[in-house]
């Protein structure tokens, strides 16, 4: 499988469901069989299972991870497809640059959530 990737600059109303652009789709296969996918990112040891609607929108499980990684409006995401519908996704501040989050110590971070992000 040849490693793809896209991007989706994050607009108003992001936190309810974000969308798979339709030029991406012919990369995966069987999209209309596909009910999930899976997300991580290098800021939390959590894989995010997030459901698809309608084939290509992220719904149940992306507003999780949307305010776990503390996203706002500007940011731009970068998915990069590791499998059929599992993705790594590099998060960038407006300013274009990677979002720098604070390491957390498994005491404070029992369960390998977030703690302060610096952009």
């Amino acid at each position: 499988m040849v490693i793809k990737h896209f991007f989706k600059p994050l607009l108003p109303g992001f936190h309810s469901h974000l969308t798979i652009p339709v030029a991406f789709l012919k990369y995966i296969e069987g999209t209309n069989g596909h009910h999930s996918a899976k997300l991580r990112s290098d800021a939390s040891k959590i894989t995010w299972e997030v459901k698809i609607e309608d084939g290509r929108r992220l719904t149940n499980g992306w507003k999780e991870f949307a305010l776990a990684h503390d996203l706002r409006i500007g940011d731009i995401l970068i998915f990069r497809q590791e499998k059929d519908m599992a993705f790594h996704v590099t998060l960038l501040g407006p300013s274009g640059c990677e979002i720098q989050y604070e390491s957390c110590s498994e005491e404070e971070n029992n369960i390998g959530e977030l703690c302060s992000v610096s952009v």
